[in-house]
């Protein structure tokens, strides 16, 4: 993978492309484990009533239907105006406080100690190392002391006897499901060289740690998916 894909500019016009069909696709490419996974990132956040909550690189907001009631606001963070846009759908059936920022997560206007939780789901994949150190220090400076967050990812699943198999799918069967909505093969391919390229979780908890915070990996069938879950000291 080249500096290039990893350039703001470059993922940013990539999910611009993709916004139309981004949810449609990912629900129907992963069987409907991408809106598990994403209930999974939720609960182990641990939302609570009164908690102001982050969603970093929230896309469309397709986290949103999992938050628990009770939350005091909600500040949803991309950089993509397409996906800012499409969050409206999403908006009005939401009941609290909401604001979105069009806004890099990895350098957003938010105050320091300002939430109580960050969650973010299949965007950790698009940074580079530097942004990901970045990320990190933002997640840290942003939540309060005692904050929690929870992120999560699609894995290689490098462990499981079907991984092979389970790459395949994601490098040549997803791209032509998003040629037949989208019309486009390009940018549903960048996925799959973005999810090869990452790996897992495990190597963004070094980062997270060295950042501040506490940490913790874990995988989720057979590692198609990995989460980080963690702490503000």
């Amino acid at each position: 993978m080249t500096e290039e894909v990893y350039r703001d500019e470059y993922v940013r016009a990539l999910f611009d492309r993709m916004g139309p069909t981004y949810d449609f696709v990912n629900w129907v490419s992963s069987f409907g484990f991408s809106s598990l996974w994403r209930r999974v990132c939720v609960r182990r956040a641990k939302v609570q009533a009164g908690d102001v909550v982050c969603d970093m690189m929230a896309g469309a907001g397709e986290c949103w239907p999992h938050l628990p009631p009770g939350w005091s606001s909600l500040v949803a963070i991309d950089f993509s105006p397409e996906m800012v846009a499409r969050q409206k759908r999403r908006r009005a059936r939401l009941v609290g406080p909401f604001r979105t920022l069009c806004e890099n997560a990895t350098a957003t206007s938010l105050p320091d100690a300002s939430v109580d939780c960050v969650i973010s789901a299949f965007g950790l994949k698009t940074l580079s190392e530097e942004a990901l150190g970045r990320f990190a220090m933002e997640i840290e400076r942003i939540l309060k002391p005692g904050g929690r967050f929870a992120l999560i990812e699609i894995s290689r699943a490098d462990g499981w006897t079907l991984g092979p198999l389970y790459r395949w799918y994601l490098g040549s069967v997803i791209p032509w499901v998003g040629k037949l909505c989208l019309g486009d093969i390009e940018c549903y391919r960048m996925l799959g060289e973005y999810t090869a390229a990452f790996g897992s979780c495990a190597h963004v908890a070094p980062v997270l740690r060295r950042a501040g915070l506490l940490v913790e990996v874990q995988e989720h069938f057979f590692g198609c998916a990995t989460s980080l879950v963690g702490v503000k000291r």
